[in-house]
């Protein structure tokens, strides 16, 4: 039976990366800049006669005990299938995954599936599949025009306004960055946003330096020589996602987010991409969501998580020590009140 490796090295991590169609989720650097001073990122790596799994993780203690669990990293991931694997292979991947699981004291896995590769429906036995929400990406491989036509007509208008005026766009650079934090803190503020949208100085300055799978663009609205917007977009080997924006209030009618989207548009076709994956909503269908469908057409994805109780006695004991709340549909349940109390 062929066997998992586990990977912690960042050489041999980014060397099975490499030439590998996998998005930006999947490099050591991302995962590692997502890694909270208590979480340590890892790979599962199992090799077929003609495919590759590839499943990062971050580890996490929990609380003061002895145990562990596992949850992927902000953003999208979970196992994903470079090539082909027999039935019999994901069999031999699971239960030798399940077997290293055991071993590291590892008593609950909670998976963010990518809605864009579907990657929940290459392992569908990994774990217990549930549906999250929508959402929504714009394809990118027709005619610029053809793009705007999906457009809502209200966010055509804005775009064309705002292309008339004095706004302009340019790529950003190092010297941006903390012009970038400082409308993207105002917005957050703006919208009443949980400290865990609040990221570090730190974070936004290692998300710019480019990795073996993602080039950051930052891209930065301009008016009368003040920066009243900006853009952060991570551009994979096949897929854009808009990551963050930050937008001075817009009492001139700029529309310098309308403007950046369309931007963004531009710079990623030109790179090559065939869709800008814009997100979800915090629920489904909310405002959010709504304002983001507004430029895709309505174009929606399959977002998944899946949640797995590898340790089921001691996940119990978890809960009945540190509190949970079934109705709240929070997992792990052992970390909700940990979570509440964080926001």
């Amino acid at each position: 039976m062929r066997q998992c490796v586990f990977i912690e090295n960042q050489s041999i991590w980014t060397t099975l990366m490499q030439d590998k169609l996998l998005d930006i989720f999947y490099s050591y650097e991302y995962v590692h800049l997502n890694a909270r001073p208590e979480e340590s990122p890892g790979l599962i790596y199992f090799q077929g006669q003609s495919g590759e799994l590839f499943y990062p993780f971050l580890k996490r203690r929990i609380f003061e005990t002895r145990y562990f669990d596992i949850i992927t990293p902000y953003g999208y991931g979970g196992p994903e299938i470079v090539g082909e694997l027999t039935k019999q292979e994901l069999a031999d991947a699971k239960r030798s995954f399940r077997q290293w699981a055991m071993r590291n004291q590892i008593v609950s896995e909670l998976i963010r599936f990518n809605p864009l590769t579907e990657n929940e429906k290459q392992v569908p036995d990994w774990t217990e599949r549930e549906f999250v929400r929508h959402t929504t990406s714009i394809d990118l491989r027709p005619s610029v025009e053809e793009i705007m036509q999906t457009f809502h007509k209200k966010n055509r208008s804005m775009i064309r306004k705002s292309l008339a005026s004095d706004l302009s766009v340019r790529i950003g650079t190092n010297d941006d960055l903390q012009t970038f934090i400082r409308l993207y803190y105002q917005t957050m503020d703006r919208k009443d946003a949980s400290l865990n949208y609040y990221f570090t100085s730190d974070y936004f300055e290692q998300l710019f330096k480019p990795t073996p799978l993602c080039r950051p663009l930052l891209l930065i609205a301009e008016w009368q020589g003040e920066a009243v917007g900006a853009y952060f977009v991570l551009l994979g080997q096949k897929y854009a996602h808009g990551h963050l924006i930050g937008c001075e209030r817009d009492e001139h009618k700029l529309y310098p987010n309308q403007r950046l989207e369309y931007e963004a548009i531009l710079y990623s076709k030109a790179a090559g991409m065939v869709e800008q994956h814009l997100g979800g909503g915090y629920k489904e269908r909310d405002s959010l969501f709504e304002s983001k469908c507004r430029y895709t057409g309505y174009r929606m994805f399959e977002y998944h998580q899946g949640k797995t109780i590898l340790l089921p006695h001691i996940y119990e004991q978890l809960c009945e020590r540190h509190g949970s709340d079934k109705e709240a549909g929070y997992f792990p349940e052992y970390r909700y009140q940990e979570t509440v109390l964080s926001r």
